[in-house]
């Protein structure tokens, strides 16, 4: 009797787990919802659609996350014991020596301006690598820039944001203007929520390994409220341009995804499930290219 009831839940189970071992444990979901970014952007800024410039900023975001996560395997284990253990196969290595030939492709056959604003690129490869050697109270500790205090989230949202305005700008090559300052300041924002989002899940493990987070020296609900507060004040500062008549990025498409930040701000919790960040928060950086084709 409970057979039939329960097969549906296997099934579903089954599926759930092939999406976190092809999608979510790989990075290849945030990798995606990056390069997505890099659509809105060029779309946003009326650039025209280069496929090279999305498939750098896939690959490059690819390359990032998975080498912070596969030096944090030896470092700062993560506490979902299959992902470690994924983290840990060869498989997993070889996938990230491939995705960095093909970064290394894609960067050989750019152009040379794609190429010069690519170095902030090398910026991600040291994020997570240990440079200094300090004295601690009981023995020696190599230190990494992302202990830096306050400052792991703010490394990876600046690094994302400048990624994704400089390399569709260099591909399409044109200047910096007000468009595309209000565009890099929305998507600093953005990015930047969901960077010290992901570091409330990552309160204890931070914590233990003496990961000096925002969250950590504010606590929770101090960056609720930091966030809350910058987020408001990007939907001020926008409003005065719209205002003006530029309506660069789209109203339609900020206001949605302001509130959707809002409500993730004040709902997740260390407690949440970590699969709640992976899935729900990290498929919120697909939300703005959706809300302009739907509703532009």
């Amino acid at each position: 009797m409970l057979l039939p009831r329960n097969k549906p839940f296997a099934i579903a189970q089954w599926f759930y787990q092939r999406f976190l071992e092809i999608f979510i444990y790989p990075s290849i979901w945030t990798a995606a919802g990056v390069a997505s970014l890099a659509y809105f952007v060029q779309t946003t800024l009326g650039l025209p659609h280069n496929w090279r410039a999305i498939a750098l900023i896939f690959t490059t975001a690819l390359l990032f996350y998975n080498l912070d996560r596969l030096l944090d395997s030896y470092n700062q284990p993560i506490p979902d014991p299959k992902a470690q253990s994924y983290t840990l196969q060869p498989s997993f290595k070889l996938f990230v020596l491939v995705t960095a030939l093909a970064v290394g492709l894609l960067l050989y056959q750019a152009p040379t301006q794609v190429q010069l604003v690519s170095c902030g690129g090398l910026f991600p490869l040291i994020y997570g690598m240990p440079l200094v050697p300090w004295a601690g109270d009981q023995d020696w500790r190599w230190y990494r820039l992302k202990d830096i205090p306050g400052s792991k989230a703010w490394i990876v949202s600046g690094i994302v944001t400048y990624g994704l305005v400089a390399v569709p700008i260099a591909y399409a090559d044109i200047m910096f203007g007000r468009s595309v300052l209000l565009t890099t300041l929305f998507l600093l924002i953005f990015t930047g929520t969901n960077s010290h989002l992901f570091d409330v899940r990552d309160l204890e493990s931070d914590q233990d390994k003496g990961v000096s987070t925002l969250a950590l020296i504010v606590g929770v609900t101090g960056n609720r409220l930091i966030w809350t507060s910058l987020n408001l004040c990007l939907l001020v500062f926008l409003s005065y341009f719209w205002a003006k008549g530029l309506n660069t990025p789209a109203l339609e498409v900020i206001l949605p995804t302001l509130a959707v930040n809002l409500i993730f701000i004040w709902t997740l919790s260390p407690n949440t499930p970590r699969n709640i960040y992976n899935i729900g928060l990290d498929g919120c950086l697909f939300l703005p290219i959706f809300l302009m084709k739907i509703l532009i």
